[in-house]
């Protein structure tokens, strides 16, 4: 069930971001949005440490999938 409901959010998110692009809207705007809203929601959930722990983790994915590429 949580899948679904995954999957469900993503493409209602996925949409919502189209929508502000076609508006013109810049990407860091969308992204400030977005970040916004997180925090608003984590406050909101009852667990602003495991949101927070969550966010930490996306941030260093977020980190390593920049990164540049090395050579070996």
């Amino acid at each position: 069930m949580h899948a679904s409901d995954v999957a469900t959010a993503q493409v209602l998110l996925k949409h919502a971001i189209a929508k502000a692009r076609d508006q013109w809207i810049p990407a860091d705007a969308i992204v400030d949005a977005l970040i916004q809203e997180l925090i608003s929601f984590a406050a909101k959930s009852g667990s602003p440490a495991r949101a927070s722990a969550y966010l930490r983790g996306v941030a260093a994915l977020i980190e390593r999938s920049s990164a540049p590429l090395r050579s070996n």
